[in-house]
């Protein structure tokens, strides 16, 4: 990465979240970024508003999700999703840049098509990835992030694409006329998860430590084939085989076809 791409990252996070985040918890004002590129159509604080403004939040409130940009990223992927699980980096840079904030994610999801019904189970992987991030952060970095919320209860209205995605562990019947809700698997995932109040460790999947068998067989495979003058010899006789085979084939139908105009001439 280069210093320009970190500088763009930078200022990128600066109109996101800085724009808000700043003011808040480091001094009252604007980002340097967006006064340097905004000029005068930020206004301009006193000193005693931005010493008013300064430390009014209680935690840094974070919404992170899928974006809906819908570029076209990747043939098979009906939805362009961006499929980035960048939210540990992101916390760690919140973390740093706002002296370490108590962190509430409010706001967490991924999304499905709108044809999925009850088994939503890339919702459940990417919720899943989201979490462990979280997880990450806090017992790795030390990140001050005290809760989570998943994005959303039910399945609803998307301003950017209307019916035709959801969100919601509760999928609902939008042409039934009561509004059926059924609960996806996501559903039972979350609920375990909380139950259990996060990953616990298992046993099989703890390092296992210890010496095989006397006579395990250990070695190695090449990964190309290599031609030598017999496997050139049984290739040369597969070849030979697939094209009698296909030579039969053809007398074959040819027959059959002979036959069929015989009958249909009698």
């Amino acid at each position: 990465m280069t210093e320009k791409t970190i500088k763009e990252c930078q200022k990128s996070l600066d109109f996101v979240l800085g724009w808000f985040a700043k003011p808040v918890f480091i001094d009252g004002d604007y980002p340097e970024s967006m006064r340097s590129n905004l000029s005068s159509l930020l206004p301009e604080f006193s000193e005693a508003e931005k010493k008013y403004i300064k430390g009014t939040a209680d935690f840094f409130a974070l919404s992170f999700g899928a974006t809906l940009s819908f570029q076209l990223l990747d043939s098979h992927m009906k939805f362009q999703q961006l499929e980035s699980i960048s939210l540990r980096q992101l916390l760690y840079w919140i973390s740093s840049e706002y002296n370490n904030p108590q962190i509430f994610i409010v706001e967490n999801s991924w999304f499905v098509s709108g044809s999925t019904k009850r088994d939503d189970a890339k919702y459940i992987y990417y919720l899943k990835k989201f979490i462990m991030e979280t997880l990450k952060a806090i017992r790795y970095d030390g990140i001050n992030v005290f809760g989570y919320t998943v994005w959303s209860l039910l399945d609803g209205f998307e301003w950017h694409r209307g019916y035709s995605i959801r969100r919601g562990l509760f999928y609902v019947d939008f042409q039934s006329h009561d509004k059926k809700l059924m609960p996806k698997s996501s559903v039972l995932f979350y609920q375990k998860l909380i139950e259990k109040n996060g990953f616990p460790p298992l046993p099989e999947n703890q390092p296992v430590e210890g010496i095989f068998p006397c006579g395990f067989a250990w070695g190695i495979v090449d990964n190309y084939i290599q031609l030598t003058p017999w496997t050139m010899l049984i290739c040369k006789d597969i070849l030979s085989i697939l094209l009698m085979t296909r030579l039969l084939l053809n007398m074959v139908s040819t027959v059959t076809l002979q036959i069929d105009m015989n009958q249909s001439l009698l």
